[in-house]
Formats: structure tokens, C-alpha cells, sequence
């Protein structure tokens, strides 16, 4: 059932059992969202959903309903995310999560979802007969030296770590990014007349784009400015937008983030830029790419990442001299999803896909930071 405002106390009870437990995350305890709430006239909102036994909450999780574009055509579709289970702290509710994600779909049958590779959703998810597909990664690094030094995954093994150390002072590991990142940045030529813009707001340019441009991807989340200026509303300072033109004429946008130095499981201490979205015609993704990339140098990031589902997107991030890694994100789609896009695009080489398709950042805040590693 829906979240109502009565019910705030068993969302507080049932956060407050999952923390006892040592689990990591907590639900909102708010029945309206702070961000995504319903709005009319708005094409993108959240809600929340409880699974109740008697009046005590045992799960959650939260809808964002959204018009997409499908394989030419509008439909209403559905993401799923932020499932909350208290089988995780007690296994007598081991059946809570199957149960929230087929009320879901109940919900909305075009369903899907950005999961993380070891969760126990991906899992289910496959189970169920959902299609999993990896959301690529691609990293650029301006600082070799410090991204060396801080880059965690690796380092977390004695020897690995000692031979970046030895990279990061000897500059050997500078070298070797340096002339990959030279080598793949040479190949294309920057269109001069290409010019980047920090804007406030998105306005009729953005549905311009979107109108001329949609029926170039088999599946993307609806990207008007009515949906943009709600996920990343004017006023926040979370992320940066982007407007991209070529002279007089807007030809994409993008949505970028800066964030400043705080240690995390992957990164360290570096500051990281993310390319979270954007959206242009598949010959233009490059020109984004390039503009997204450069205004996140300018403010001094020692790495960039993004996360792309579309080959033109993808092509677009490696001639602007980003580098492949391991991706821990999946894309996946439910039966019913999943079978339309196949019917026009069976190798999903033309889906849209990317971190603005998901909860994050909005989701970050409702994590507890992990305790200090034991040494």
C-alpha cells in the first residue's frame, strides 16, 4: 500500500529495527518526497509504497513512474528502487522482497531498474526472468599520480598497492595514462563552433532536442523540460546543466556533477566528476561528451566517470579519451519491458540509459556511512 502520513511511526519503527540490526540503510520517514513528488503537469514523480503485517512495516520500496519513449511511441513506465526488506535482519521475512517487487509490477508492468551487481535484487531480478544487461563504465583521469595513490579497488591488495605506490612517485604510472589518454584524445578534431553554457533551467531548446531527436533511441526515459526541471531542479546545486550548442543552436545538453574531496570505497580522497546525463541527436553525443568533460576539468577534478547504455554515447566518451573499467551496474528490464525493446532493438544497442535513470544521487542520502575499516 501506498505511504500515508499515519503511517510515519511504523516507518520509523521498522528504520529503527533495521539499524539495531547494523543494516546500512533507512526509508524516508516523510509520506510526500522530497524529491520527485507528485506534481501536476509534471510527466515524473516518485511514490512510496509500504508491505504492511497487521501495522507493522516489513518492507518498502519506492516507484518513479515516467513517460518514456518505446520503440516510437509513448508509454508509461516504471523504476524501481530503494527495496527494503526485513528479511535482511531476520530471516522470517525472507519472502518480503519478492513480494515488493511483484507489487511493483502490479504497479506498473514496464518495469525497470539501475541495480548493483552483488546486490541480492540483481539476483532476484534474473530469478524472475528480468533481462540484465551491463550499464557500461568509462573513466578519465586528469591527475595520474593522486588517482594512483587513492584508486581503493586496487589497493585493497598488498602487492597491487605497493606497485601504484611505486608508479605514483616514479611517474611510470602518469606516463602510461598520459600516452593512452594522448593516443584516444587525438583522434577527433573539436568542432570550434560547438560552444558549452552553464544554465539554470531548462527551457523550450530542451524540448526542442528531445521532440527532434527521440526517435533515434528505442528506449529512453521521457527528457522534456518538464521532466528535466523536476529530477534536477533549478536552485539545487547538486548538479550542473548544461546547455550545448553549435553557433546559435542548441544541439544537446548534458547534467554534470562535481564532488568534492570525501573518502569513499572507490575513489579515496579524490574529487570526481560525474557525467550523469545528457541527451542529443546520436551524432551530437560526442560534442556533449567533449563539452561535459571539459567543463569538469576546468573546476579541477581528478577523474571523470560516467555510466552510458547507447553505442553513440559510448563511442563518444572514448574518443574524448575516457578509458573502459569494470561496471558494478546493471540494467534491467522486466519481461514485459524487455520484450518490447528487443521486438525493434534486439541488441539494445540503441537504449538510452545512465545514472539519471536512477535513485542516485537522491538515494546517497538515505545510506548510513559505513565505520571505519578495521586495519
Amino acid at each position: 500500500m501506498r505511504f500515508t502520513p499515519e503511517l510515519t511511526p511504523s516507518v520509523r519503527a521498522f528504520n529503527q529495527r533495521l539499524a539495531r540490526a547494523g543494516a546500512r540503510w533507512r526509508f524516508p520517514e516523510t509520506a510526500v518526497p522530497d524529491w520527485l513528488p507528485r506534481v501536476a503537469g509534471v510527466p515524473v514523480w516518485q511514490d512510496y509504497f509500504l508491505l504492511l503485517e497487521d501495522d507493522t512495516v516489513r518492507g518498502a520500496f519506492v516507484l518513479k513512474r515516467q513517460e518514456a519513449a518505446l520503440v516510437g511511441g509513448y508509454r508509461r513506465v516504471g523504476s524501481f528502487y530503494w527495496p527494503l526488506s526485513e528479511g535482511v535482519v531476520d530471516s522470517t521475512y525472507a519472502a518480503v522482497a519478492p513480494r515488493l517487487l511483484q507489487a511493483a509490477l502490479e504497479e506498473e508492468p514496464l518495469l525497470f531498474g539501475i541495480v548493483a551487481r552483488d546486490k541480492a535484487i540483481a539476483k532476484l531480478d534474473q530469478a524472475l526472468g528480468w533481462r540484465l544487461v551491463t550499464l557500461p563504465f568509462y573513466f578519465k583521469v586528469l591527475r595520474p599520480t593522486r588517482f594512483l595513490r587513492e584508486l581503493r579497488v586496487l589497493r585493497r591488495h598488498a602487492g597491487v598497492a605497493l606497485l601504484l605506490d611505486v608508479a605514483a612517485v616514479t611517474g611510470t604510472g602518469w606516463l602510461g595514462l598520459k600516452l593512452a589518454g594522448s593516443a584516444l584524445t587525438a583522434r577527433p578534431r573539436r568542432d570550434q563552433m560547438v560552444r558549452v553554457e552553464l544554465v539554470e533551467r531548462f527551457g523550450d531548446w530542451a524540448d526542442a532536442i528531445w521532440a527532434a531527436n527521440l526517435p533515434h533511441y528505442s528506449f529512453v526515459g521521457g527528457r522534456d523540460a518538464a521532466a528535466l526541471n523536476a529530477t534536477y531542479p533549478p536552485g539545487g546545486t547538486a548538479f550542473l546543466r548544461l546547455r550545448v550548442s553549435r553557433g546559435d543552436t542548441a544541439i544537446g545538453w548534458g547534467v554534470v556533477q562535481d564532488s568534492l574531496p570525501a573518502s569513499n570505497d572507490h575513489f579515496g580522497a579524490m574529487r570526481v566528476g560525474t557525467i550523469v546525463d545528457g541527451f542529443a541527436a546520436p551524432e551530437h553525443a560526442g560534442a556533449v561528451i567533449r563539452a561535459s568533460a571539459d567543463v569538469l576539468g576546468q573546476r579541477g577534478v581528478d577523474v571523470i566517470i560516467s555510466n552510458q547504455s547507447h553505442h553513440a554515447w559510448r563511442r563518444g566518451l572514448v574518443e574524448a579519451g575516457f578509458l573502459p573499467g569494470p561496471s558494478s551496474c546493471l540494467f534491467a528490464a522486466a519481461p514485459a519491458l524487455a520484450g518490447l525493446i528487443a521486438s525493434a532493438d534486439p541488441a539494445g544497442r540503441a537504449v538510452h540509459v545512465n545514472r539519471g535513470d536512477g535513485d542516485w544521487p537522491w538515494g546517497a542520502g538515505l545510506e548510513v556511512p559505513a565505520g571505519p575499516e578495521a586495519s
